[in-house]
């Protein structure tokens, strides 16, 4: 029973290393067999739709997981590094004039929502995503003016990045106004919680800490802790 207990534990470390870059113990708390079990019914499919995708994409370093559902459009604009996982029914639409690149280590949970060119006359330009980064469900990353995410960042559920506003001075109707474009960028080791919104123009400090429910209208320093509409900083850690 031991020797199949070591087998287990081994098969479930090498997954880890091979194709998620971790290194990680099981919890005594869990059957090592459901972990698994678990690992397979998450990894399998994704792991061979990303087989057939990866030739396709602009450049892929390593493991690719797609999960079911999801749609990669311009996937020659879509460059990835090692272990990058993006989850059920996402929609990624890498049209731009520097497309989308995703670092090593990279997960982007299910439902998530990227686009960066909405008009052919007017194209965005850029997602660029870190290593080690982690990006909750539903994420919407509206990418028209560049969008940086650094190292290690980690993102709750139902988070916004809008780099774009729309223009609505004087008596001429918004919608003949067109846009403007500044940028996003995210420091390195930023944790940001659930139902964030970050605007155009903002720039995160590394270290940083973006409270659950925040709307962040202006930049924060780094190691900051920011939370209210609109953010406000409360202290510094």
């Amino acid at each position: 029973m031991r020797e199949e207990s070591t087998w287990i534990e081994s098969s479930i470390r090498f997954c880890l290393r091979t194709f998620r870059g971790k290194e990680l113990r099981v919890s005594p708390d869990l059957r090592q067999v459901d972990v698994l079990m678990h690992l397979a019914q998450k990894g399998l499919g994704p792991f061979l739709r990303g087989l057939i995708v990866r030739p396709f994409l602009g450049r892929s370093r390593g493991a690719f997981f797609l999960g079911r559902g999801s749609k990669i459009l311009s996937k020659n604009k879509l460059r990835v590094g090692k272990n990058v996982y993006i989850g059920a029914y996402g929609y990624i639409d890498c049209l731009s004039i520097d497309g989308v690149t995703l670092g090593d280590n990279v997960t982007i949970r299910e439902n998530c929502w990227l686009q960066l060119t909405s008009r052919y006359e007017n194209p965005g330009v850029s997602i660029t995503i870190g290593n080690d980064v982690y990006i909750g469900p539903r994420a919407v990353l509206g990418a028209a003016a560049p969008v940086v995410i650094g190292d290690r960042c980690q993102f709750g559920a139902n988070v916004s990045l809008v780099a774009e506003n729309h223009k609505f001075e004087g008596s001429e109707e918004i919608f003949d106004q067109g846009v403007s474009r500044k940028g996003i960028e995210i420091g390195k080791d930023v944790w940001i919680g659930n139902n964030v919104t970050v605007l155009d123009g903002v720039t995160v400090g590394d270290g940083a800490v973006i409270g659950a429910g925040t709307v962040v209208t202006k930049s924060v320093p780094p190691r900051a802790v920011v939370v209210g509409v609109p953010g406000r900083v409360i202290k510094v850690r």
